[in-house]
C-alpha cells in the first residue's frame, strides 16, 4: 500500500499566491460522483471500452419507459370491443392511421402515428411488482424470493451499453424518476451504475453537475494545481504505471468547469412552446411524464448512450377506469411529442424507444371493486418506437377476451434482445462475473421477429 505525507499548512502555494492548507489538500477528492472521483469515473470507462468507439460516428440510443405497477392492456393498446361488457370495459376503440390497427379512444394523438410504432400483444415481463426483468431480462435481482444460489445478479441493459460502449462526453446511462432499486450494474462494474435523477427538483440536479458556487474560478485552479502536484508525489514516491492520469483529470475539470453536461439537463434551454409540447402545464392531477421524456430527448441529442424513465401510479386494482382517464391523455400527449420530435430532428431512427410495465390487468373487470382489474402475468403489451425498427403492425395476439395468448408469448428478454442487436451489440457478449465466470447478456438471443 503507498502511503502519501500529508504536507503542513504552509507546504505548497497556488498559482493565486495563496497558500494551500492541510484541509485544502485533503479536499482533493471531493469533487465526486458516488464515492468516486470524476476522473475515477472517466478512467474506468476508457479502460471499458473499446477502443473503436472513440471517434466513431453517432451510435444508436434507447430510451425505456416503465409504466410502473402494470398498464392495462385491455384499455390501451389491446382492446376488445367485441367483448362483454364485464371485458371490455368503458373506452372505446378508435382507428388509427394504420388500417386494422385500433387503439383506446383517450389516446388520439398517438392515433395518427401509429405507423412509427409497434404494439407487441402477449406479452408476458413479470408475474410481481418488479421492474428488474424490464431493465435487464432477469426477474428479482434484489428479492431473496427469486434469489438461487451460484446464479449472479444480472446488470440492467443501460449499465451493458455503458460497459461495453461508454461515452466520455455525457453520462452514458442516466435514469430518471426510477424511485425503485431495480437498475443495478453488478458484475458490469460500480462506474457503470446509472446516474440517478429525480424530477421532483431538476435544479438540485443541475446544481449537483455544475462547479460548487462556493468555489471560485481561482480556486477551482488551485485544486487543479494540487492534484498536480499529487500526481508529482505519487510519479516521484512509488513510480505508478497509471492510464494517462493526468488526462483523465483534466477531462474531468472541463466536464466540470464547462456548461455543456449541465445544459443537457437544464429543461429551461428549451422553448415554453416546446415544454407546453410535451403538456407542460396542461394536466394538474395524476403522474405526467411529459418532462420526463422531454429530459430523455435532450440527454439522447447530446450524446447518452441509454435514458430511463420511471412513470408510477399504473397500479389499478381499484377504480381502474376514473385512474385511466387522468393518466392516458398526458401519456399519449408525452409520447406523441417524443416521437414527432425525434423525428423531426432527424434522429427517431437512432433512438429505440420501449415502453411497457410489469403485466397487464385482469380481464374481467372487479377485481377489487366494480371498476377495478388485477394483476394478470398471462397477458401483457410492450410499445416500440424508433430505432430503425419495422412499425406500423401489430406482432402477437390474444384471445377475444384478452385472457390468454395466442401462439408463443413474447417474453422481454427477446425484447431486449432486439434493443441490444439495434445498438449493435450481440446479446451473446459475455461479461465476467465477479467469480470470474462469463456470463452472457440474455440467454435469449433471437431479436422479434418481423421487427429487425
Amino acid at each position: 500500500m503507498l502511503t502519501l505525507t500529508c504536507p503542513g499548512p504552509r507546504a505548497s502555494s497556488s498559482p493565486s499566491g495563496r497558500p494551500i492548507d492541510r484541509r485544502a489538500f485533503l479536499q482533493v477528492g471531493t469533487l465526486a460522483l458516488g464515492g468516486l472521483t470524476l476522473g475515477d469515473l472517466l478512467r474506468g470507462r476508457a479502460a471499458a471500452a473499446p477502443a473503436a468507439v472513440t471517434g466513431q460516428p453517432r451510435q444508436k440510443s434507447a430510451i425505456l419507459i416503465h409504466l410502473s405497477g402494470g398498464p392495462s392492456h385491455l384499455d390501451m393498446y389491446d382492446m376488445k370491443p367485441l367483448a362483454p361488457i364485464e371485458y371490455r370495459g368503458e373506452f372505446a376503440a378508435i382507428a388509427t392511421n394504420v388500417p386494422g390497427i385500433e387503439v383506446c379512444e383517450l389516446m388520439p394523438r398517438q392515433a395518427t402515428i401509429a405507423d412509427k410504432f409497434a404494439i407487441l400483444r402477449g406479452a408476458q415481463i413479470a408475474n410481481l411488482h418488479t421492474g428488474n426483468m424490464f431493465y435487464s431480462g432477469y426477474p428479482w435481482q434484489e428479492s431473496p424470493r427469486a434469489s438461487v444460489p451460484g446464479e449472479a445478479r444480472r446488470p440492467a441493459v443501460g449499465s451493458v451499453v455503458s460497459r461495453l460502449r461508454p461515452s466520455l462526453r455525457m453520462p452514458t446511462y442516466v435514469s430518471i424518476e426510477n424511485h425503485f432499486d431495480w437498475e443495478r450494474a453488478y458484475y458490469a462494474g460500480l462506474e457503470h451504475e446509472p446516474l440517478r435523477v429525480g424530477q421532483a427538483n431538476p435544479g438540485e440536479v443541475i446544481e449537483n453537475l455544475g462547479r460548487n458556487r462556493q468555489i471560485t474560478v481561482d480556486r477551482l485552479a488551485d485544486r487543479r494545481s494540487l492534484l498536480a502536484a499529487l500526481d508529482d508525489v505519487r510519479r516521484r514516491t512509488a513510480q505508478l504505471a497509471t492510464l494517462d492520469a493526468d488526462r483523465f483529470r483534466a477531462r474531468a475539470f472541463e466536464i466540470i468547469g464547462s456548461t455543456a453536461v449541465r445544459d443537457a439537463f437544464d429543461l429551461k434551454q428549451e422553448t415554453p412552446e416546446a415544454r407546453a409540447r410535451y403538456g407542460e402545464g396542461s394536466y394538474r392531477h395524476g403522474p405526467h411524464p411529459g418532462p420526463s421524456l422531454l429530459l430523455a430527448r435532450r440527454l439522447i441529442e447530446a450524446g447518452a448512450g441509454v435514458v430511463t424513465v420511471g412513470v408510477h401510479g399504473w397500479d389499478t386494482h381499484a377504480h381502474n377506469f376514473p385512474a385511466l382517464r387522468e393518466m392516458l391523455p398526458p401519456l399519449d400527449q408525452a409520447l406523441h411529442a417524443l416521437v414527432t420530435d425525434l423525428d423531426e430532428r432527424g434522429l427517431l431512427d437512432d433512438v429505440v424507444i420501449v415502453m411497457g410495465g410489469e403485466f397487464g390487468r385482469t380481464p374481467r373487470i372487479g377485481d377489487q371493486t366494480p371498476d377495478g382489474r388485477g394483476h394478470w402475468p398471462e397477458a401483457g403489451f410492450i410499445w416500440m418506437a424508433g430505432g430503425g425498427l419495422h412499425t406500423g403492425q401489430v406482432i402477437g395476439a390474444t384471445d377475444g377476451r384478452g385472457e390468454q395468448i395466442i401462439g408463443n408469448p413474447i417474453g422481454m428478454q427477446s425484447v431486449l434482445a432486439t434493443v441490444y442487436h439495434q445498438l449493435g451489440i450481440h446479446p451473446s457478449t459475455t461479461i465476467d462475473d465477479y467469480n470470474g465466470r462469463p456470463q452472457v447478456l440474455l440467454d435469449e438471443t433471437s431479436p422479434i421477429a418481423g421487427l429487425v
